[in-house]
């Protein structure tokens, strides 16, 4: 791989990382988006993968089990009168 399609992938790999990375905990799915777009970027299948699956597939069990841990409870609202 040239120098120059190195550092381009690695800036990249650097902007999806700050920009998705950092919403992980409030939109797990984002996770899911983060292995799509390094995919893209990297165009090595097998590498992104392993990558993926290496890194973001604890990520995403951890969310999924806090979630059935904590589930979000409905909003109770009431009507005062005045």
């Amino acid at each position: 791989m040239a120098k120059t399609r190195r550092t381009t992938t690695s800036k990249l790999n650097k902007l999806v990382d700050d920009l998705l990375h950092p919403y992980f905990t409030d939109y797990p799915t984002l996770i899911i988006m983060d292995s799509l777009l390094h995919a893209m970027i990297e165009q090595d299948p097998k590498t992104s993968m392993h990558k993926s699956i290496k890194y973001n597939l604890p990520k995403l069990l951890e969310s999924l089990t806090k979630k059935q841990k904590n589930p979000c409870q409905p909003k109770i609202t009431t009507l005062e009168s005045d």
